[in-house]
């Protein structure tokens, strides 16, 4: 304390402060002391005078902590730097929340996959979003049960993927693959008919209490099958319907265990 009361920056603040003063006070009575002058001339040149010495003692103050003020300007900025670094996550999550509400990228009850995580969106806040957890095969809909907190800052760094689900249901997909013992090609038809009567016993049962209405099975207009090949020339059977998520894995084994019935019949009857 004694060091930085007695050191030359101090002084010599003090200094100044004092001969500005000191030079104030002369000019202000050498100004009273004139016989011709008005009060409003008076008053005017003291409010000049005032504001050139607080003009002069500003920068003269400056002038000489100049050193110091530059240290304390690079702390701060090297404060700044570290909080911004320290909160550059917070920071993106925060973007990230602005840019989902700006564009209205989804809302609760979406399913949407960010990241690679699918699942549907059960809530959202600034930082991030509660997802239940889907099954991360293509186009499946199976949920593992388990819930994840997505945050907002992968929406700047992954695309995202949205399947808006205004009724409820989205698209479940099964892919199959078999060997090509059979034509399956030709049996387009009976694997549609095939999918379309293991889905209405098993999309039209109670599951979990749930009521009847709420578990309608999807009509033949909206069951798509596919078939094509892979690269090494396999057969693949391709099939989508709207489902909702918490019927998807007893419907899935319904389908599969149908299709894979009707084909092990057609290779046997070949």
């Amino acid at each position: 304390m004694t060091h930085q009361i007695y050191s030359s920056d101090v002084l010599a603040s003090i200094a100044l402060v004092a001969i500005l003063s000191l030079l104030r006070l002369v000019f202000t009575r050498g100004l009273r002391r004139r016989e011709n002058l008005t009060q409003q001339v008076i008053r005017r040149w003291s409010a000049n005078a005032r504001n050139v010495l607080l003009l002069v003692g500003l920068i003269g103050l400056i002038m000489i902590w100049a050193p110091q003020l530059r240290t304390f300007a690079l702390s701060l900025t090297a404060f700044a730097v570290a909080m911004v670094v320290a909160m550059k996550e917070l920071i993106l999550c925060l973007s990230g929340a602005a840019l989902r509400t700006l564009t209205r990228a989804f809302s609760v009850g979406d399913y949407i996959e960010l990241g690679g995580i699918r699942g549907e969106v059960l809530d959202h806040n600034l930082i991030a979003s509660r997802l239940m957890e889907m099954d991360r095969r293509e186009g499946s809909l199976i949920l593992t049960g388990r819930e994840v907190i997505v945050p907002h800052s992968l929406l700047f760094g992954a695309p995202l993927r949205v399947d808006a689900a205004v009724t409820g249901k989205a698209c479940h997909t099964i892919l199959l693959t078999f060997e090509p013992h059979s034509n399956l090609f030709a049996a387009r038809s009976e694997i549609r008919d095939c999918v379309i009567s293991a889905l209405a016993p098993t999309a039209a049962s109670k599951t979990n209490g749930l009521h009847r209405a709420a578990t309608k099975t999807p009509g033949p207009n909206e069951i798509e099958v596919s078939l094509s090949t892979s690269d090494i020339g396999k057969y693949r059977i391709e099939v989508r319907f709207p489902i909702r998520p918490e019927q998807a894995r007893c419907t899935e084994q319904a389908v599969i265990c149908a299709i894979g019935n009707l084909v092990h019949n057609l290779r046997e009857s070949g």
